[in-house]
């Protein structure tokens, strides 16, 4: 059986650019299949549902790799090293997110230890 697409099977997908957010991102993505480039967006900090959405997060362009050349020229883009992203999800966690965790949780004690003084 033959695939529909061919350069699934012989090349992988690296990330070509990072945005600040999503509709940049695919603003640059409908570009991209616009000349016949395939491209993916995807969310690098949560995707939707984490804190409502991830409009606003930053998003990683990804293109097979031997399109990066046209996709480059395509984007204005500088060229510069891609990534593959394998086993770099550490990297790309927000150290801001632990603070907002960290302080709900203290929120969540202040109410608990207030409400236990005005109930007691």
């Amino acid at each position: 059986m033959q695939q529909n697409n061919p350069r699934s099977a012989r090349s992988k997908q690296v990330r070509l650019h990072v945005y600040e957010n999503e509709p940049t991102a695919r603003m640059a993505e409908q570009r991209l299949f616009s000349q016949g480039v395939p491209a993916m967006v995807r969310s690098l900090e949560g995707g939707p549902g984490l804190w409502g959405t991830a409009y606003n997060m930053p998003h990683g362009l990804y293109v097979f790799q031997e399109d990066v050349p046209g996709a480059r020229e395509i984007l204005g883009l500088d060229s510069g090293e891609c990534r593959d992203d394998e086993g770099d999800s550490a990297e790309r966690r927000s150290p801001g997110l632990i603070w907002v965790v960290a302080g709900i949780g203290v929120a969540l004690m202040l109410i608990v230890a207030a409400w236990a003084l005005l109930a007691g």
